[in-house]
């Protein structure tokens, strides 16, 4: 009677109108057969969605807008500077209060995984702006119209991964999937990992037996740093160095960074076309080259392995920057202030 009952709400339930119910079924049913998940629990959980139109506004096609690094003119207001959306005054300062409270766990990450503060840092300022912004929108709900709702479209596979992901993560960290919220795309906690990665690199770093990336600094330090180690983060090694050219080869050059960002290509063969970096460089180091627009102008750097283990937390070249040049920033000014002190 009482499962009988838990169907009928399923099915009245006006924010399941919108759903396919033939979907809902199966997949609760897959939950069910695959991963012992219990139908009843998840038929309430689809019962109690609620229908949060801000989805929509956030997954529209966005108007025709430029996106550059730092190479907006004043008078172009379609122009988006990613630079000044991140590495910005407020965000250097937090970033440096943030390493000071957090100095030893740091430290420990540091050690254990071999990826430096400021780049952990970095991550999580340009994520959630040191936990302010962790999202608002109902994880399940959310995870639930992107892929089997209202809101379902090309990335419905990748959505219905990561809600199965989520609901396992829910239940091996003993979280209530009513109570969890994050990001419109459905990110958690102050690194905004998505269900899957929460579930791979995700770790308790603070040793009282529970992940939690929304109120334990410590797991969300080991937690990043464990992310980008297991992505091929190397210890000591160069994020970026600078290209240097002369005019003849700029042509060389643009073409080189118009390829992919993942370094494919031995440091000879640049050395052969004239281009060289400023740094000590075995010559079988595989780079690419990183074009960037600033105020004066083009800018070409050398992006190395660390660079291309940014882009695994983020895919965007521009969020590659923003993490390197933001944490460039704090470490260079938390030095500044502690040799100001001594």
């Amino acid at each position: 009677m009482i499962k009988g009952l838990l169907i009928f709400l399923v099915l009245s339930s006006t924010a399941m109108a919108s759903y396919d119910q033939y979907k809902v079924n199966n997949f609760i049913d897959f939950m069910h057969s695959e991963h012992s998940y219990s139908k009843e629990n998840l038929k309430i959980l689809f019962n109690e969605i609620k229908a949060e139109p801000r989805i929509k506004k956030y997954f529209k096609k966005a108007p025709e807008r430029t996106l550059t690094w730092n190479g907006c003119k004043a008078e172009d207001k379609k122009c988006t500077n990613y630079k000044k959306l991140f590495v910005t005054k407020k965000n250097i300062e937090k970033g440096i209060i943030f390493w000071n409270k957090n100095k030893n766990t740091l430290l420990r990450a540091e050690k254990k995984f071999g990826v430096p503060p400021e780049i952990i840092i970095a991550i999580i300022g340009i994520e959630s702006k040191y936990g302010l912004r962790t999202g608002t929108f109902k994880t399940f709900d959310t995870l639930a119209s992107l892929s089997l709702g209202p809101n379902e479209g090309r990335r419905a596979k990748f959505y219905k991964d990561e809600l199965i992901n989520f609901l396992l993560m829910c239940r091996e960290n003993k979280l209530d999937p009513r109570n969890i919220k994050g990001s419109y795309a459905g990110a958690l906690g102050k690194p905004q990992f998505i269900s899957s990665s929460y579930r791979h690199y995700a770790i308790d770093f603070n040793g009282d037996n529970v992940v939690d990336l929304w109120n334990s600094n410590e797991d969300v330090i080991g937690s990043v740093a464990n992310y980008f180690k297991k992505n091929g983060w190397k210890n000591n090694q160069l994020i970026m160095s600078n290209a240097i050219y002369k005019n003849p080869n700029i042509k060389y050059v643009e073409s080189e960074s118009k390829k992919t960002y993942k370094p494919k290509t031995p440091y000879k063969v640049f050395m052969n076309n004239k281009l060289y970096s400023d740094e000590a460089i075995d010559d079988n180091t595989l780079l690419s080259v990183i074009g960037r627009e600033e105020q004066d102008g083009k800018i070409y750097s050398f992006a190395h392995k660390n660079f291309y283990v940014i882009t695994r937390y983020n895919r965007s070249r521009l969020y590659a920057l923003a993490v390197y040049s933001l944490s460039n920033q704090i470490k260079r000014y938390k030095s500044e202030l502690e040799n100001d002190n001594s």
